[in-house]
């Protein structure tokens, strides 16, 4: 895709101040509950939605979510939206009449932790083909709903949560790409700064990385302490000053699975949480913030991001244009399984990949269309389930 230009800050659309901004969740899983917790604990007044399938799920989630609110003091309207993303229509009239500021996706057909569920003989093989080849699971839900945002007409900022780095950029060509994703890039950053401080002996507030990556370089790097051979781009600054030469380098990477190595899959999700009421906290109140964030308007992988009052911008290394972070990141997205991303959003994946899905799970998939998109995620799920029973 061509991406001159896209560097000037993405302007939202205002919303009306006298009334409390309104925020849609969208799936019932543990990362929307623990999300829609967090969006709770403000003194700011704000409307949140919560909109799943499971009619009964939704109802508790979002009385759960209230009324822990009101045990702390923070009472917050959460309005319970039972609604399917397979009927588009029907999720576009209940986009409409809640009219949401901020729309949150945290929907997937198979959550990414649930192959590291699978016994560690088998999650090794099968996790040789990397993440790239499980888009189906993740792309397919987010698209039918970025189908029901633009037949609402909302102007909403939509962030989402599933597998951003490879949805975003396959969506971006046909007009449907969300605005922002959340995770993987942005849960190495804190780490990082904390590394980046204690070489420098001072705060970690004081400590800015800028970090251009992959999800598959951030997936390695509280694993492995390396990014698995995939380019990245790493600088560090204090205020205006770069100090990224004063620091050791690659070595920077191996406290994460030392020293500050924490809890990963399910169990993990907090972190996960974290950089998703990063992005959505600035956007809710309209305050400036630099966070890390994939997907940023279509692009593949991950970036520095500015979130203004008035949208959101890149914030790169002065020395990194950003056609060269978007390369940086193509071949990320080619470690992780992914050879290529077409204007039309076709997908074709690596031969490596593919036949490792093959051999693992009988499922052969060398290219996907939009078009295709369902029909693959049902079929990548039967296999899988029928593996785990073998």
């Amino acid at each position: 895709m061509s991406t001159a230009g896209t560097n000037a800050a993405r302007t939202r659309t205002p919303r009306d101040g006298d009334r409390p901004v309104r925020i849609l969740v969208v799936g019932c899983g543990d990362l929307s509950i623990r999300v829609l917790h967090g969006l709770t604990g403000t003194s700011q007044p704000r409307h949140l939605a919560l909109l799943g399938r499971d009619g009964e799920s939704v109802v508790r989630t979002a009385n759960m979510v209230s009324l822990a609110a009101a045990q702390l003091g923070r009472p917050c309207t959460v309005d319970p939206l039972v609604q399917d993303l397979d009927d588009i229509a029907g999720t576009a009239e209940a986009i409409a009449r809640f009219a949401p500021d901020i729309i949150f996706a945290a929907a997937s057909r198979q959550s990414w932790h649930v192959m590291s569920e699978l016994p560690a003989d088998r999650f090794t093989r099968v996790s040789a083909a990397h993440f790239g080849p499980w888009l189906p699971m993740h792309l397919d839900p987010v698209l039918k709903l970025m189908k029901a945002v633009r037949a609402a007409g909302t102007g909403a900022t939509v962030v989402n949560a599933a597998y951003p780095d490879a949805v975003h950029p396959a969506l971006a060509g046909v007009g449907l790409s969300p605005d922002l994703g959340i995770g993987n890039v942005a849960n190495s950053v804190p780490a990082l700064a904390a590394i980046a401080a204690d070489h420098l002996g001072c705060a970690a507030a004081e400590v800015r990385p800028r970090f251009v990556a992959h999800h598959f370089v951030g997936h390695r790097l509280s694993r492995t302490g390396d990014s698995g051979g995939a380019k990245f781009d790493l600088t560090f600054w204090n205020g205006a000053d770069e100090v990224t030469d004063e620091l050791p380098g690659d070595a920077m990477f191996h406290p994460m699975r030392k020293e500050y190595r924490r809890t990963g899959g399910k169990d993990g999700q907090l972190m996960t949480a974290a950089s998703a009421l990063s992005v959505l906290e600035p956007l809710a109140t309209g305050t400036s913030a630099r966070v890390h964030a994939p997907g940023w308007h279509g692009l593949p992988g991950g970036y520095p991001v500015r979130i203004t009052p008035h949208g959101t911008e890149l914030d790169l290394s002065p020395r990194l244009s950003e056609e060269e972070a978007v390369e940086i990141n193509r071949d990320g997205q080619r470690h992780d399984g992914i050879a290529h991303i077409a204007e039309d959003g076709l997908v074709e994946f690596t031969d490596e990949s593919v036949e490792v899905m093959r051999e693992e799970l009988g499922y052969t998939c060398k290219e996907l269309a939009l078009a295709d998109v369902e029909e693959a995620a049902e079929e990548l799920a039967a296999r899988y389930a029928e593996s785990c029973r073998i």
